[in-house]
């Protein structure tokens, strides 16, 4: 997570969600960000709300040492009956459609030169395998984390926290900024690190994939289910 600690705001960046070109936006927009933890080796760190929020010390203490389940009786109990303050700082986040997101990480660490950096699993299964291999490690092994966990979506564990759509960022970004009074130098976002190629067309991989592409949607669910709920929003408004 970058935290600006003047601004009470924070970006927490999920893998292959657009990180390099927020994380560029969001050091110009406020000066004295600094990573929680910084990764040793790339600008970015893919350290979740939940650890990002315990190594800054203001994560709800009620809830720190609890599991997702107990965290999200404890949220619930706590709306009617426990005096915690709303949370001050601000999260931002992006999140992109599951299957695009999967295939465009599977692509990058296949490409990417890692050297003498220590490798996962999940990254070996990228490297040395085929799509279903690296599914099968992401999705049924859960070695990658859903959307909603890393960001604690479900819970209760950070009530200010707002996610962008990776297909329309630049505009959710604008929405953004002028909702919560943000003034930016930055007009647009750089595309940084982008991949090796940009794979439009997901069907060669959906159909390697098989029957893991419908278990990789069930298990990015929420996804799914925050597009409809936000669809239906905009059909009623209309």
């Amino acid at each position: 997570m970058l935290y600006s600690r003047r601004h009470s705001i924070a970006f927490a960046h999920y893998p292959k969600t657009a990180g390099h070109s927020m994380v560029k936006w969001f050091r110009a927009t406020f000066p004295d960000a600094a990573f929680v933890k910084p990764d040793p080796i790339h600008p970015v760190s893919h350290l979740s709300v939940r650890e990002s929020l315990d190594k800054l010390g203001i994560a709800p203490q009620p809830l720190r040492f609890l599991g997702r389940a107990g965290r999200n009786a404890v949220g619930s109990l706590a709306r009617h009956i426990l005096p915690f303050p709303q949370p001050q700082l601000r999260i931002i986040g992006v999140v992109r459609e599951p299957m695009a997101m999967l295939v465009s990480l599977f692509e990058y660490w296949q490409s990417y030169d890692f050297g003498a950096e220590p490798i996962t699993p999940l990254i070996a299964a990228a490297k040395t395998g085929s799509f279903p291999i690296f599914l099968e490690r992401a999705i049924l092994r859960r070695e990658l984390p859903k959307y909603d966990n890393f960001f604690d979506v479900g819970g209760q564990a950070w009530a200010n926290t707002r996610l962008l759509d990776l297909e329309s960022l630049d505009d959710d970004l604008d929405a953004l900024t002028d909702e919560w009074g943000i003034e930016s130098p930055v007009a647009r976002l750089d595309r940084c690190n982008v991949g090796p190629r940009q794979v439009r067309d997901l069907s060669p991989y959906l159909e390697e994939a098989g029957a893991l592409a419908t278990a990789a949607r069930s298990y990015f669910g929420w996804y799914y289910r925050r597009q409809a709920a936000t669809a239906a929003s905009v059909r009623r408004v209309a």
